[in-house]
């Protein structure tokens, strides 16, 4: 046996009960907002959409500095670098070749 019970014939309701459900400001408020669309809308009206997108380009701005300052903390200073040309030519023992080697 299923669980389901199906009312065919259901009491009609109260008049009370369908005054409370007899809001016209309400039906054309729902439709304007589903009528206007959502791109027009300003973004602060929606404070909750607004506050999440504050905190997001945020923490992308403060990830963005926080890694330039590390980078800039890791750099080698130029004059520190020793280039290809001015390494010392004792400090570099190297052998002969002979064309017998080729």
């Amino acid at each position: 046996m299923s669980n389901f019970k199906f009312n065919i014939d259901p009491k009609d309701p109260r008049e009370d009960q369908i005054a409370r459900h007899k809001d016209f400001g309400k039906v054309l408020h729902n439709y304007q907002r589903m009528t206007n669309p959502l791109y027009r809308t300003p973004l602060y009206k929606f404070r909750k959409v607004f506050l999440a997108v504050i905190l997001i380009l945020s923490l992308v701005w403060m990830v963005i500095e926080f890694g330039e300052r590390q980078s800039e903390k890791n750099k080698i200073p130029a004059d520190t670098i020793r280039k290809k040309d001015s390494v010392k030519k004792d400090s570099v023992k190297t052998k002969p070749i002979l064309k017998s080697d080729l």
